[in-house]
């Protein structure tokens, strides 16, 4: 039985958290070649955050 992570295949749309900041956020696009996602703030306060890796977000 593996300890790692489980990697998440985040989906447009989805509420996720992440690792690097507090908050829940929304996914609003998947880079899936670069296993990476753009998130947003759910409130619509600040800016889109790039690049976020898989490995960082959490399903919600």
């Amino acid at each position: 039985m593996s300890t790692a992570p489980k990697l998440i295949t985040p989906k447009n749309g989805e509420h996720v958290s992440t690792t690097q900041q507090e908050g829940v956020f929304e996914v609003v696009f998947v880079n899936s070649l670069m296993q990476t996602a753009n998130i947003r703030l759910v409130d619509g306060s600040g800016h889109v955050v790039p690049n976020v890796p898989w490995t960082a977000l959490k399903k919600l």
